[in-house]
């Protein structure tokens, strides 16, 4: 405990009282390694810092919040300053590890105005929120949070044309100064220093009654946070069908009560590439879980008509998105239980009046029912969701937020606490980027805000490449709904986007890349997103999709190169997947087994690329082998490939 103190505080300078009655002091806190340091400064403001070892990363840098009274919250006087170091485990109900050692040093500054700002150092990153205890409600002009980069970062930049688009492939530029003046991005957003070399991904956590970050061009190397303003007037306020979008904006960002605690801005700090494919650092921050019933909540996979627009072959009634039916999700009922598929989710076009039925079918081949809506629906009509319960629905695709403003922030938690009274899942889709909701309430399976799998309908963004890149920046902030599976694999030359009636929509990579997604992507409700008809021909694949888990006891990243390749183990009771992914270049990639326990023999199940997979992606084989900790291997990946091995 001594040296923990010693590392965590190694500076703490006089305070400096001057003629005006101002209070100076500076702090440094370290991380419990003491890689990571973050220094500030109170001084007729608050300014940080952090460093990499004596590597500075961003130089001294203003946080404070700006009140519409001439207030700023960060300005004030210290009246004390405490330490502590926290060391303890936190168990995870739905995740990549069954518990999470949560370990840090933090610091805490009490200021005279009544306020406080707790900074915290993680062997994972650094974050601070602000505390505050005034009386009434007070309205938040702006906030800084700015980043005054030492050297010149590249940049991996989500960027965004609106306020109301959480779903970006990465516009990456060579350094912080390229970014042009108007643009801003979503976060997360992750800064390259290749000469470090250190990679930082900035986000926040715990975000409610308050907008959502975004990012944004700050001048000569430096960038900060942008939040979009207080909705004054939206578009069909009545009208529960309306995304509601707003038409005018106040000038102010947050209207709140005086008395809180805000969000954690966050800055995930790490030296090499796989470790952030475990950073829980978000999670870690968010609110402990709210519920003390959770029996209820079941991960696991779906079924889903959506991307193949509920084509399918040879069955005996009409099929195709326009005659979407009793007979039609029947038939993809049936399919999930015949495969342990857990939940059939009926996606936009479906009808209440043969719900009940079709539930109570279901119900009998224990397969759940999920039913896609609006968020305002689900918001604006306080019978919809009690209603749907009644006839027997487990859950509810929630879409269309389209929104991060402060009154949209509210919603998701909202919806999470109206679902869990009612014992109800949900995964939300159009919405912002997620803080942890997650954690404060497990039925949230899942959170879009990625460039999923339906956008082969429309672009060709969600390709290899942006899949060994996403898992190392978005999925920091929580689990992504980027419903994998695709059968309908091309090459990069051979793929267009189409979005037709009666025309199934097809992916970019190989067959095992495409399956390697269900270990390295994280989703704690994992979609099938092609149709029954077309699985069913290959009985090896489907075999794998009815086995593969969903929630992890223990992940363990092997080997990555962000916008490379991505080489990962996670296991589920005795048994282990390891998972291989590969952007557009071909490449063979060292498994080293030595994580497994000595001395136990797998018997394990390999499907991987072919030879001819560069040309011919949706061709693949499988391999059964034995393997222990001692086995070394070497497998190929092709173009867009990857591989995956089940270990029993």
């Amino acid at each position: 405990m001594k040296n923990y103190k010693l590392s965590f505080i190694a500076l703490f300078l006089a305070a400096i009282v001057s003629q005006s009655g101002m209070y100076a002091a500076n702090y440094e806190v370290n991380s419990p390694n003491g890689q990571w340091t973050i220094r500030l400064s109170v001084d007729k403001g608050t300014q940080y810092e952090i460093r990499n070892g004596e590597t500075l990363l961003i130089a001294p840098s203003p946080i404070a919040l700006n009140l519409n009274d001439g207030r700023v919250i960060g300005a004030g006087t210290v009246k004390s300053a405490k330490t502590n170091h926290v060391e303890n485990t936190v168990p995870v109900l739905f995740g990549k590890n069954k518990t999470l050692i949560e370990k840090y040093n933090e610091l805490l500054i009490s200021y005279n105005e009544n306020y406080d700002l707790i900074v915290r150092a993680y062997d994972e990153g650094i974050a601070y929120r602000f505390v505050t205890r005034l009386d009434g409600g007070i309205i938040i002009t702006n906030e800084d949070f700015v980043f005054n980069f030492a050297g010149n970062p590249a940049v991996y930049f989500p960027q965004s044309p609106d306020l109301r688009n959480f779903e970006k492939t990465y516009v990456i530029y060579n350094s912080v100064n390229d970014i042009e003046a108007d643009k801003f991005s979503v976060g997360p957003v992750l800064f390259d220093y290749t000469g470090a070399p250190c990679k930082i991904v900035i986000t926040e956590a715990d975000v409610y009654d308050y907008p959502g970050l975004y990012i944004e061009p700050n001048g000569n190397h430096s960038m900060r946070g942008m939040w979009a303003k207080y909705p004054r007037e939206v578009e069909q306020p009545e009208n529960i069908y309306s995304n509601h979008l707003p038409v005018t904006r106040h000038d102010y960002i947050a209207a709140t009560s005086g008395s809180r605690t805000f969000p954690w801005r966050v800055f995930v700090l790490s030296s090499e590439d796989k470790s952030l494919l475990n950073n829980e650092l978000v999670y870690l921050l968010a609110e402990p879980q709210q519920l003390t019933d959770t029996s209820w909540i079941k991960p696991g996979k779906s079924a889903w008509e959506w991307w193949h627009k509920a084509m399918l072959e040879g069955v005996d009634f009409p099929a195709g998105n326009k005659n979407l039916g009793l007979p039609l999700y029947k038939y993809y009922v049936d399919f999930a239980s015949k495969h342990r598929i857990e939940y059939m989710t009926l996606d936009a076009g479906w009808k209440e009046s043969y719900i009940q039925e079709l539930c109570d079918y279901a119900a009998t081949k224990n397969v759940k029912i999920i039913v896609w809506t609006w968020a305002s629906m689900a918001l604006e009509d306080p019978t919809w969701l009690p209603r749907m319960k009644e006839k027997g629905v487990q859950g509810v695709k929630i879409d269309f937020f389209e929104r991060n403003d402060q009154p949209a922030m509210r919603w998701g938690r909202q919806l999470a606490q109206r679902l869990a009274d009612l014992k109800m899942i949900a995964l939300y889709h159009g919405c912002p980027v997620p803080t942890g909701l997650n954690r404060a309430f497990p039925n949230i399976l899942n959170f879009e805000a990625v460039r999923g799998a339906e956008c082969n309908f429309w672009d060709s963004g969600s390709d290899p490449a942006y899949h060994v890149q996403f898992p190392f920046i978005r999925s920091l902030a929580g689990p992504a709904d980027y419903t994998p599976g695709s059968m309908r694999n091309k090459t990069k030359e051979e793929f267009y986007p189409v979005d037709k009636p009666n025309t199934i929509p097809s992916s970019m990579g190989t067959r095992a890349h495409e399956l390697a997604m269900y270990v390295v992507f994280d989703h704690w409700l994992a979609y099938l997103c092609d149709s029954p008809t077309e699985y069913e021909k290959y009985p090896d694949v489907l075999d794998f999709l009815a086995n593969v888990p969903t929630v992890w006891d223990r992940t363990v990243p092997l080997d990555a190169c962000l916008s490379e390749y991505i080489l990962i183990a996670k296991q589920s009771g005795n048994n282990w997947y390891i998972a291989g992914m590969n952007n557009w270049e071909a490449r063979t990639v060292s498994l080293d087994c030595s994580f497994l326990a000595p001395n136990v023999k797998y018997k394990a199940a390999l499907i991987k690329d072919k030879a001819a997979s560069d040309s011919y992606p949706a061709q693949y084989e499988t391999e059964e082998l034995e393997i222990t900790a001692q086995t070394r291997l070497n497998i190929p990946m092709a173009k867009g490939g990857g591989f995956v091995i089940q270990l029993q």
